[in-house]
């Protein structure tokens, strides 16, 4: 086989798997937005409760940190475009949550209920509550105490449903996900090796 066919076949093996990336990614943000603001309830009020970031885990474990934060942050940016005005303060802590999710799950093989029980607890209350407080102060003109309070109501109720999400998905939807990538993979290589 000559130096340009192979060559040509890696463009073109290397071109599939970013359409493959590319197109996961579009699908995912469309079920985060659907998530969060078709199935999240109640949708107005100070805390909502919803499972976006499930396909934005599923990102993060895909494919890391940047494709995560990426996703997270243009959901949340159509979402808001559409329905409640954009609030980049709102959209950078989006980003950050899906940046940490990409830290926290990039490559790991199971994410483990210790790592879902940390991740949720640490990195939910300093995202959630802590970063999300001073939108609630400067923004939205709650008081501090306010603020905290709203925001600890919201993930007092998402933090055990994230978690449990997570770990049923962790259990049922990733194993799948993972044989099918492992599938693809080998079928890359396949026909990469001629």
């Amino acid at each position: 086989m000559s130096k340009f066919s192979k060559k040509t076949r890696k463009m073109s093996q290397n071109s599939r798997a970013a359409l493959i990336r590319l197109t996961t990614t579009a699908m995912m943000v469309a079920l985060a937005f659907v998530f969060a603001r078709w199935l999240g309830f109640p949708q107005n009020g100070d805390f909502r409760i919803e499972i976006s970031f499930l396909p934005i885990a599923v990102l993060a474990m895909l494919y890391g940190p940047i494709w995560s934060a990426t996703a997270y942050g243009l959901a949340d940016f159509i979402g808001a475009l559409l329905y409640t005005g954009v609030n980049p303060f709102i959209m950078i802590c989006k980003i950050i949550y899906g940046l940490a999710l990409g830290l926290f799950f990039y490559k790991k093989e199971k994410i483990g209920l210790v790592r879902n029980i940390l991740f949720f607890v640490v990195g939910g209350f300093i995202i959630d509550v802590l970063m999300m407080m001073p939108i609630w102060v400067f923004m939205f003109g709650n008081t501090w105490s306010q603020a905290f309070y709203f925001r600890m109501i919201g993930y007092a109720i998402n933090t055990p449903v994230r978690i449990i999400v997570l770990a049923v998905a962790d259990k049922y939807l990733f194993p799948a996900l993972r044989k099918h990538l492992l599938k693809e993979n080998h079928n890359n290589a396949k026909h990469e090796n001629g």
